[in-house]
This record gives C-alpha cells, structure tokens and sequence, in this order.
C-alpha cells in the first residue's frame, strides 16, 4: 500500500494547491469573487453481509471524508468548479486493511436555456473499493443533461470510465455508465424521487473483473418536523459477471446476483451551510446462483458532518 499512500499524499497537495491558488482574493472577469465550498463528515457502517466481495457497500466499518470546492462564474450563463475530496475508510476484522482515498475533478456547467443546464466533468479518484476489486483507480469523464420545470426535475448522464487495479494481479478496464433520475418537488424538504442507472465494465488483462450492473431505486422525503425528515426507499441492484463460474450451479452458469433492499432513514439539518446529521436502516434480500453468495442481512449506517 506504500505507492497508494504516497500517489494519495502527491495528489493531495497538487488539489489543495490548486483551491489556495482560487481561493486567494482574485475576481473572476465578471466581477464575481470565487465561490468556495467544504464539507466534512464522520460515518460508520455496521452490516449482517460478511461475504468478500470488492464493493464497499456490503462492508462494515468506520471512516471520515471531505471535500473542498471553488467555483468561478465564467459569465453570467457558464460555471467552472473544481473540487478535491479525500476520506479514509477503516473496515472491521483483519481481512481488509485501511483504504485510503483521494480525488480530484474539473467541472463545466452551461445554462443552455432558463430550463435546461449542461454539465461536463472531468475526475481522477485513487484507491477506491469498486464491485469487482478491493482497490482501484479511476479516470472519468461525464456528460448531463438537466431539465428543470416548475416542481418537476429531470436528469440523464453517461460516464465514460478507466480504472487501473492496486492489486497483486493489477490491470486495467474500462466502460461505460448511463443515469437518469426524475424528481418531484412537492414541497420545501418534500420529493419523490426515482432513479436508473446501467453500467459495464470490460477488462482484457482479468475477463473475471468484467461485469453488467442495473440498479433501480425510489425514495421519498417527508418533513416530520423542523429540519427533520423521513425517507423511506426501495433499491433493486442486479449484476453478472463475464467469467466467473458459479459454485454450486448445477448448469455451471456464470455467476448472477441480485437483491432487492427496503430502507428507511431519517435525515436531519439543512440543505445549506451548517451541521446535518442521517440515520439508516436496510435489509437486503438477496439471490445469486453461486451458494457462496446467497445470504440476506441487515445494515445500518450512522453519518455526521458540517458544511462550511
């Protein structure tokens, strides 16, 4: 893990270089000063799910992130922002050890009309857990389409991604992932929202590492009282694999997972600057035609942070 510490060190200090640079007392052409952003938070994860999958979202454990943003009106239709974010995840048990991560990313967003935005981003993130490695780096770039009407709000998205792999048998892939999401406002912290998305990812080096994702998830805010809502949700996540051989399927067939994950949280803070707080409780109903890979559990995740 020496050479990820020491890229992530590297990188972090190129990314906080580049937002002191832009946070200095400097005026974009137009007049307007830099904008600058920050968050961070503390978060904890405790799951029934033991299996050894690369994707953290089955893991437990306890981490902290942030992220820095400075965003510079380029005109009065044309923002540019550029973000750095690093966290640190320390998973429960000796099987995984601590992952520690960086990014950084470059942001153009374009009023195209008073109800229609463009977006392009450009992001390289270092060391993340993905479905089918523990630690892997990403380049990306993404395009989306954003229309807004009335209460009525409607995204679309692809994203074009390479990932290099941190470990012992290393390599590389590359793929794509679309996105949409529509979102209801009903009223002030009251929405429906529902989102898809599609991925692939393809890799000559490792065909295991090779996969199809689809997820489908609805959720809905309801205030509750001052600062406080509930959202309950339901998420629907499928995936296979191009070469990997189901365990204990009597066809032999590669290996295809599913689950189907009820969820409840409740959310507490502001949209805006200021502390916010979330509480979440799922149980996820899983399928798989490997026998390693069938078991349904309970999740819980705790979160607390600022916004600056």
């Amino acid at each position: 893990m020496h050479h990820a510490k020491s890229r992530f060190s590297h990188l972090a200090r190129l990314g906080l270089a580049m937002l002191a640079f832009l946070a200095t007392p400097v005026l974009a052409a137009n007049g307007d000063p830099v904008e600058i952003g920050a968050r961070i938070e503390a978060f904890g994860v405790q799951s029934d799910l033991t299996m050894e999958d690369g994707d953290d979202f089955d893991s437990s454990g306890f981490g902290i992130r942030g992220d820095v943003s400075a965003t510079v009106k380029a005109s009065a239709r044309t923002e540019i922002t550029i973000d750095v974010d690093a966290g640190v995840f320390d998973y429960e048990g000796d099987s995984r050890g601590t992952l520690e991560t960086v990014g950084a990313a470059l942001a153009v967003t374009h009023k195209l009309s008073d109800s229609v935005e463009l977006r392009v981003r450009a992001r390289r993130v270092e060391n993340i857990a993905v479905l089918e490695a523990f630690s892997a780096d990403q380049t990306s770039a993404a395009a989306r389409l954003e229309w807004t009407q009335g209460d009525n709000r409607i995204r679309v998205e692809g994203e074009y991604r390479e990932r290099e792999y941190d470990t012992v048998d290393q390599g590389h892939s590359k793929g794509y992932r679309f996105s949409a999401q529509y979102n209801r406002r009903i009223g002030p912290y009251h929405w429906f929202r529902i989102d898809a998305r599609a991925e692939k990812m393809s890799s000559d080096d490792d065909t295991r590492r090779s996969f199809d994702r689809r997820v489908v998830e609805m959720k809905y805010s309801l205030p509750v009282a001052k600062r406080l809502r509930l959202r309950p949700s339901v998420e629907y996540r499928e995936w296979a694999y191009d070469d990997r051989v189901a365990v204990g399927d009597p066809q032999g067939d590669l290996r295809e997972d599913s689950y189907v994950a009820p969820a409840i949280e409740l959310a507490w803070g502001r949209d805006g600057r200021g502390p916010y707080a979330q509480a979440s409780a799922e149980y996820r109903f899983r399928e798989s035609n490997d026998t390693r890979y069938t078991q349904d559990g309970a999740r819980v995740g705790i979160k607390l942070g600022y916004r600056f």
